[in-house]
């Protein structure tokens, strides 16, 4: 027996047909009614289960064109549905003359029984044709109108009370969002003024101090503090409370340092250039304190009798997405037998730990006359929490 599925859903026909090929059955199969149609004409085709909600013909258009055609009529007609599926659905789908209306889901069993009574009726000659009850176009078209206007009304019910449910789902999104950024901007102030704090009680205690040396120790590590105060500083001015301007983020720092450092601002000056890269906290951090302390050196040793000099920062974002960042002076440079392997300070050997450890990038020393280095990290080494 050679039954035909018309069915839009491929997953729908796949299941039908695997189950009732499973069954004994041959098995050919359309997506919509207008497909259906053709291959009847060119295959015997000794019974017809058909979805109703289908694209270019539904089920309802599709067994009326059956049942009015001579040739067609007598094949046994099943519809096998989701959506039309009310008493009313039901009568019609009978009136038409449908043999069976079954609705989705139902159990593989129960619906192979469905079947196989019509089939064994078939194959003893005891079959007997639904005849349609509707005889009249205008009666017919008036009912599948009603049947589809109520379908769409349904439709538009559903769909109004889901878009209900989502806007209010959206509203409790926002308002989370909302608490959350409320709650970073509040942890980030907080976690500036404690910074600040300990910053203001290291200056504090600094200025008790007799030993000129410790007193300096003490004013760099209150800048380091300072450096990553205004890290949670740029957080809480940034818009999406994640990424912070690296060049902004820098300009802070070189203002925050030659305020500190230098007693005569004018003669110190720090250019800022190149590209505008947003990064995040993991990353700001630690380049925050290498250039605290690149730039410390700089001011410290670079220009000494307090001479005038420049300070070059410039930020580069390259294709293989690598951030270069290359500083310079024009100062008095580092000594000619300077090994970088072996004769990096405390503060230099810091920078480098940092990046290579740290940020897995690489710290390079370039041979010039004056101070030059260069930090290469991957933009991308870490991954956004918020």
């Amino acid at each position: 027996m050679r039954i035909l599925i018309v069915e839009d859903k491929q997953e729908s026909r796949y299941l039908l047909k695997v189950l009732l090929k499973k069954n004994g059955y041959e098995v050919v199969a359309a997506k919509n009614g207008k497909i259906a149609l053709e291959m009847i004409d060119d295959n015997r085709i000794d019974l017809i289960i058909s979805d109703i909600l289908m694209p270019e013909m539904d089920g309802f258009k599709f067994c009326q064109l059956i049942k009015k055609d001579q040739r067609k009529k007598n094949i046994p007609f099943v519809f096998y549905t989701a959506t039309y599926i009310d008493q009313k659905d039901e009568k019609f789908a009978k009136d038409l003359g449908a043999d069976l209306f079954l609705r989705k889901p139902i159990e593989p069993e129960i619906f192979l029984k469905k079947i196989e009574s019509i089939a064994s009726k078939l194959q003893q000659g005891k079959y007997v044709p639904q005849e349609t009850k509707l005889k009249n176009n205008g009666e017919i078209y008036h009912l599948y109108n009603e049947r589809l206007i109520k379908k769409l009304e349904d439709k538009i019910n559903e769909l109004e009370k889901e878009v209900e449910k989502r806007t209010k789902i959206e509203l409790e999104l926002q308002k989370t969002i909302q608490e959350k950024n409320t709650l970073l901007q509040e942890l980030y102030h907080r976690t500036k003024n404690n910074l600040q704090v300990i910053s203001s009680m290291m200056r504090l205690k600094s200025s008790y101090l007799q030993n000129r040396e410790i007193e300096k120790i003490f004013h760099e590590i209150e800048n380091k503090i300072l450096c990553m105060a205004l890290v949670h500083q740029k957080l809480y001015e940034s818009k999406n409370l994640s990424q912070l301007s690296l060049k902004k983020y820098f300009q802070s720092i070189t203002e925050l340092l030659k305020k500190s450092l230098v007693s005569k601002p004018q003669n110190i000056k720090i250019q800022i250039c190149g590209d505008e890269i947003e990064v995040l906290i993991d990353t700001a951090m630690p380049l925050g304190i290498a250039l605290n302390e690149i730039i410390t050196n700089s001011i410290n040793h670079a220009f000494p009798d307090h001479q005038k000099g420049e300070i070059k920062i410039k930020l580069q974002l390259t294709n293989d997405n690598e951030m270069v960042i290359d500083i310079s002076d024009n100062g008095i440079g580092l000594p000619d037998n300077f090994d970088q392997n072996n004769d990096l300070g405390f503060g230099l050997q810091t920078v480098k730990d940092l990046v290579t450890y740290q940020l897995q990038g690489k710290f390079m020393l370039i041979q010039d006359k004056s101070f030059h280095c260069k930090i290469i990290v991957k933009e991308g080494l870490y991954e956004p929490r918020i």
